[in-house]
């Protein structure tokens, strides 16, 4: 297994002889304008440029959507990703949505898992940020709440769970119990807007992973590049040697690959 972090939430996994793309976030640095109500009022983001070239990103057998919010499928990908490519989304809304940008494999993620290539897929469950106020945000801007995690199993690799875009809730709770990852990848930026809270994980939820998973090696994703952050790199990372994680946690940069054999 590889995960090699690309940009924000953006990936690339290498499972079971197949390369996955995980949320492509594909605009230039700059592209999106700042976040209302963000932490960062003035940041456009990405923050970054995409570490490869794209053509290089896009040599992947399949792309995984945990949901379609800017950041996670945006406009540059509905255009460069190949209209033949297997695409994975978490319903039948989402696939709607694809299929009306003319993708042609669009594959809805099952509960009870899906096979593609040996690699078995298995939908989990997300909370996208916290109850009550949260759904207001939504409704407000309008975008959809739902999202999705993915555990992925083959019987030559370690079972990866990426848990999405989702705080600590039970449902993460339930997938680790249920499946046991040996690699758990967190989207821990603990993106917020002004009175709503946070959207994703933070140091506390990290916390609540690892003790949860005591047996797992926990990546930190969906960092240094949304305007709404609250939680940089050198954040989890002071963090992470306050507490000796060490291997525990980590925290890779842009481009960087993570080899889990």
């Amino acid at each position: 297994m590889k995960f090699q972090q690309i940009r924000s939430a953006t990936a690339i996994v290498t499972f079971g002889g197949s390369r996955f793309l995980i949320d492509p976030w594909l605009a230039p640095k700059d592209a999106c304008p700042p976040i209302p109500g963000s932490a960062n009022p003035d940041l456009r983001c990405p923050v970054h440029e995409l570490p490869l070239p794209l053509e290089q990103i896009l040599r992947v057998d399949a792309v995984i959507a945990t949901h379609l919010h800017f950041d996670h499928f945006d406009d540059t990908a509905m255009k460069a990703i190949p209209k033949a490519m297997p695409i994975f989304a978490q319903d039948e809304t989402d696939a709607k949505t694809l299929r009306d940008n003319g993708f042609a494999d669009v594959r809805i993620l099952k509960y009870g898992g899906l096979d593609f290539n040996g690699v078995t897929l298995i939908k989990t469950d997300c909370i996208h940020g916290q109850p009550g106020e949260i759904g207001r945000l939504y409704e407000n801007l309008p975008i959809r709440r739902e999202a999705c995690g993915v555990v992925m199993r083959h019987p030559n690799e370690k079972t990866l769970y990426l848990a999405g875009d989702t705080v600590w809730c039970d449902y993460v709770a339930a997938a680790i119990n249920a499946h046991r990852p040996d690699v758990i990848v967190v989207n821990a930026a603990r993106a917020a807007v002004a009175g709503f809270g946070p959207i994703i994980m933070g140091l506390e939820d990290i916390e609540n992973v690892l003790t949860a998973a005591p047996y797992a090696t926990v990546i930190a994703s969906h960092m240094d590049n949304v305007g709404h952050a609250t939680l940089w790199r050198k954040d989890i990372r002071d963090f992470a040697a306050k507490r000796n994680l060490g291997s525990r946690l980590l925290i890779p940069e842009d481009g960087e690959i993570c080899d889990q054999p």
